[in-house]
């Protein structure tokens, strides 16, 4: 059963690919060739104009939605379709973008998350590449793009091409960035307090150790005066008085022998 225009055999959008659209973009072409003076040039309207004839919603979504960036790129990683979208996010006329390769888009050594050729060969391979990492406007200045960058293929399996999707995240990337400054902040203050509080634990425990030994000294000093120099003054007395006791009791022993000081002057 034919198809009608813009329809595959299963009903689906069918993208410019085969070999009879690829005949009637070429002629296409060659007719608006004459008139703009530059058939690459004419080879890519008529392009633009196949895409927006065979698959006018993603034509639409390209030209219309302003949050994202949406284009297509051809197996190579050149850019075949740019839309209004991605035109006011990066800021490329439509002339400039259509015809660069890929890496037009990227900081000269790749971004954060990769180079252009690594993310092509990443979504021809798996399907699909998605990820994060700084992107180049016209003027030279960066952002933060999350990107998704799709493999599109042929109901027969080949690649046809690419459709990348770029979303600016800068102001998402910012957020999260002085969160985190943030939740750093609360908890170096959080870290710094406990410490603080360690301190003055510390201190107080140091003062009060210091304040047990003082009163333990002062209260060793009041028992020694009260009670040990009291006896010890006591047990003096008695260690003289038992002295001249027994130095009496040596001198009456000496008598009575005989053999004392007085004992020559007694009979």
């Amino acid at each position: 059963m034919a198809t009608g225009a813009g329809e595959a055999g299963d009903g689906g959008p069918r993208w410019p690919h085969d070999s009879e659209t690829a005949e009637r973009v070429a002629a296409a072409a060659r007719g608006r060739g004459r008139r703009m003076g530059d058939a690459e040039g004419a080879m890519r309207e008529a392009l633009r104009e196949e895409v927006r004839a065979s698959n006018p919603a993603f034509a639409a979504l390209a030209e219309n939605v302003r949050d994202y960036a949406i284009f297509l790129l051809n197996p190579d990683g050149v850019i075949t379709y740019w839309g209004e979208g991605a035109h006011l996010m990066k800021w490329w006329q439509r002339e400039e973008a259509e015809g660069a390769h890929l890496r037009l888009l990227y900081p000269e050594n790749g971004s954060q998350d990769g180079t252009a050729e690594e993310h092509i060969l990443e979504a021809a391979q798996t399907g699909e590449y998605t990820g994060e990492g700084q992107r180049v406007r016209r003027d030279g200045s960066t952002f933060w793009a999350g990107v998704t960058l799709t493999a599109l293929r042929d109901p027969g399996g080949e690649l046809f091409g690419f459709c990348k999707v770029t979303r600016d995240v800068t102001a998402r990337r910012a957020s999260e960035t002085a969160l985190a400054a943030a939740s750093a902040a609360q908890t170096a203050r959080d870290v710094a307090m406990a410490l603080a509080r360690e301190a003055d634990g510390a201190r107080v425990r140091a003062e009060e150790a210091a304040e047990f030994e003082r009163e333990h000294a002062r209260g060793s000093r009041e028992y020694i005066a009260r009670v040990l120099e009291p006896e010890l003054a006591d047990e003096r007395a008695t260690l003289a008085d038992e002295r001249a006791t027994r130095t009496l009791e040596d001198d009456a022993r000496k008598r009575e022998s005989g053999s004392g000081p007085d004992a020559g002057t007694q009979g």
